[in-house]
């Protein structure tokens, strides 16, 4: 079921029994849509889709959006909605990707006030490669980390804070940069690594794809962030989501 409306959403254990997904794309269609449609068959709860057409419902007039908030890309826009609507809201999270298992009755597990997020097992792969504070490389500790795409969180813990108040303090350390150099293309990334030649024919490549090559921000800049956070939080995070017998329900998403 699509809700439009964020007030007729209920709360169990003071978390919002929503799916919050996100799209600012051209209409779906194919596997996308196909996807979405296998989403709201089994996910048993109801999806708020997250859009340009839309998101100032979400927006908070006491919290609002970062000013680089427009000048994102549309990854980086779904990554910053993902942010604020765990903090400021709370409820789950899912990427556009079909699956064949339903979050209802997780939302159980927040009648334990010590549990912030609910999520599944990282892969051996999936791990952001960034370091937290204390030195610790996130792929050494994927088995404590769960996945980015789809997972079930409280609002307002201190896990939720930190988490987007340091993606405040990434956009305002760019933001100049974003005004100059505003993203062109849905999938922008910064160029990657310091060899010239690399990063000249990413450059090219760029030309012809359209990309801003000037672009600031990391691809993952979700994962980047909130890895660190899992792992210093991780006695409050549960790894009991269900998970699909076959990665996304065995559609190819893109």
């Amino acid at each position: 079921m699509l809700v439009t409306d964020v007030k007729s959403i209920e709360y169990q254990h003071q978390v919002p029994f929503v799916v919050w997904t996100f799209w600012a794309g051209n209409a779906m269609e194919g596997n996308r849509l196909l996807s979405f449609q296998i989403l709201q068959q089994h996910i048993g709860v109801p999806i708020f889709l997250a859009s340009p057409q839309n998101w100032h419902l979400l927006e908070l007039p006491e919290h609002p959006f970062h000013p680089a908030f427009p000048y994102l890309s549309v990854v980086h826009q779904s990554d910053y909605i993902r942010i604020y609507l765990l903090h400021h809201y709370g409820g789950a999270w899912h990427d556009i990707k079909a699956t064949e298992v339903s979050f209802a009755a997780c939302w159980e597990l927040f009648e334990d006030p010590e549990v912030y997020m609910i999520g599944r097992k990282e892969s051996k792969n999936g791990a952001a490669r960034v370091h937290d504070q204390n030195g610790n490389w996130m792929p050494d500790f994927y088995e404590d980390l769960i996945s980015v795409t789809a997972w079930i969180g409280r609002g307002g813990t201190s896990l939720s804070k930190e988490l987007l108040n340091n993606l405040h303090l990434l956009l305002d350390e760019n933001l100049e940069q974003l005004k100059k150099y505003p993203a062109k293309h849905p999938r922008e990334r910064a160029l990657k690594g310091n060899n010239f030649l690399s990063r000249s024919i990413e450059r090219v490549k760029n030309l012809f794809t359209g990309r801003q090559s000037n672009y600031p921000l990391p691809w993952t800049v979700f994962g980047n962030l909130f890895h660190p956070l899992n792992l210093k939080y991780k006695a409050h995070v549960s790894i009991d989501l269900p998970v699909n017998s076959v990665k996304n329900a065995g559609v190819y998403h893109r």
